[in-house]
């Protein structure tokens, strides 16, 4: 896929609206395959030497694609391990799911799981490879609106588990990444407590 940081004409032809920052030194790379004590899929990894993070419309689809230096401390930050653990969140659609490496399959397969609600028997797979998944993302015809909230997640404030409306306006709101986070600990804390 990438050649000397160089991005294959296929490639970029399905990020012509992606909006990326620049791509990622080797030394970043290892560093999280290092702490995480695995291989990150290698279409993933050429990818992020390329383009380290962004976000914006891959085909119809938008995508916020995390750079490689906040995966570790998003993932605790968001307490996956807790909720979803094996799942290796990357990323997320904007508004209220997370795409993810599932590093319980060999594959490392790309799966959603609901921001808020996260837990395994809610996650659904969405590729067997991140190329794929790229693939996948710019053949959907779904319009997904146009963004007016870059860097930020949409989020239900009555969340939809808990019988929010997924539709109204009203019950939609547009967070920060740190708001996010505390927004989601706190509600995955919820949604535990009532399941018991």
């Amino acid at each position: 896929m990438q050649v000397a940081g160089i991005m294959k004409p296929e490639l970029r032809a399905k990020l012509v609206d992606f909006s990326g920052v620049r791509g990622a030194g080797p030394e970043a790379i290892q560093a999280v395959e290092s702490a995480l004590g695995i291989d990150l899929p290698a279409d993933y990894v050429d990818l992020i030497g390329t383009i380290n993070g962004g976000e914006g419309l891959v085909g119809n689809q938008y995508l916020m694609l995390w750079r490689i230096d906040d995966l570790l401390s998003f993932n605790k930050e968001y307490e996956v391990e807790q909720y979803a653990p094996g799942l290796l969140l990357f990323g997320s659609n904007g508004g209220g799911e997370a795409y993810a490496f599932d590093l319980r399959s060999d594959s490392q397969q790309v799966v959603n799981v609901p921001f808020i609600g996260m837990d395994l028997k809610h996650i659904i797979v969405v590729a067997q490879t991140f190329l794929s998944f790229i693939d996948g993302l710019s053949a959907q015809t779904r319009k997904s609106g146009a963004r007016r909230f870059l860097g930020k997640e949409i989020i239900e404030i009555k969340p939809i588990i808990l019988g929010g409306s997924p539709t109204d306006l009203s019950n939609k709101v547009a967070l920060d990444r740190r708001q996010h986070i505390e927004a989601v600990r706190y509600w995955n804390r919820i949604v535990r407590e009532l399941a018991k």
